[in-house]
């Protein structure tokens, strides 16, 4: 999103005022809106697109008929499991395309807690990729598991108002969502408040378990494995993400 305080540089350049910073010229241009494949000159300024064609720029660099598409984004995703920190993370999945990531930091929050966090929404500072990040909702994931941290409702609050953390992450307590524990509520209640989303986590949730589920705000869900869970979640308005991995097939 343009910042303000830029807005009206952008459109002085766009309208060919004053040169563009980069003119990208002899591009493929992917317009994902109308299906086409243009040839064209792309003209940005202060980081964003302002027009194609040409223009008078500070910087000229020939793609010599590469194609200019839209960065990817990766709706959900585990920085840990890559063994790496998110500035390596990023110089490893950049160049393929992968722009931007919500990232749930949930496996070093089991082990470190809020230092756990802060580390990683530190770090993603400097990664030359868009990192963000979604508020880790089961540290413990269960009652069973003996981990380095437990965060409750109060701890999570203050960790919302960041702008990096965009979501409270996969709500795994499933019972717990469907029985209001309240300490799961108010973990809820927390992002609603500020208007931010809560992702879900409920493998073969369905019926009146599955529609509780979905009363208490959870919009999305990642662990469908068949065709008619993938519809009946569908149908009150859940987005699905469709995933497939080495220890995660058909999910």
């Amino acid at each position: 999103m343009i910042k303000e305080k830029n807005r009206e540089t952008i459109i002085s350049a766009a309208t060919g005022k004053e040169p563009v910073d980069i003119l990208f010229t002899n591009a493929k241009v992917i317009n994902v809106f109308t299906g086409e494949i243009l040839e064209q000159s792309v003209a940005v300024k202060e980081g964003y697109i302002c027009g194609f064609g040409n223009y008078d720029a500070v910087r000229r660099v020939d793609l010599e008929g590469m194609y200019v598409a839209p960065g990817l984004m990766d709706s959900h995703v585990h920085i840990e499991s890559s063994m790496v920190t998110p500035v390596q993370f990023s110089r490893g999945v950049l160049p393929f395309g992968t722009t931007t990531v919500i990232a749930d930091p949930h496996e070093i929050a089991n082990v470190l807690g809020t230092r756990g966090i802060e580390y990683m929404v530190q770090s993603a500072e400097k990664s030359t990729m868009n990192i963000l990040f979604s508020m880790p909702s089961c540290v413990p994931a269960t009652d069973m598991e003996t981990t380095g941290a437990t965060l409750n409702a109060e701890a999570i609050a203050p960790f919302m108002q960041n702008n990096r953390i965009v979501a409270l992450a996969e709500m795994m307590n499933y019972p717990g969502v469907i029985s209001a524990d309240s300490q799961v509520m108010a973990k809820i209640k927390a992002a609603h408040k500020i208007r931010k989303p809560v992702d879900g986590h409920a493998p073969g949730v369905s019926g009146r378990d599955l529609w509780a589920y979905a009363a208490a705000g959870i919009s999305s869900d990642h662990e469908c494995t068949t065709t008619q869970e993938a519809l009946e979640k569908l149908r009150l308005g859940m987005h699905i993400m469709v995933r497939e991995g080495t220890c995660a097939k058909k999910s």
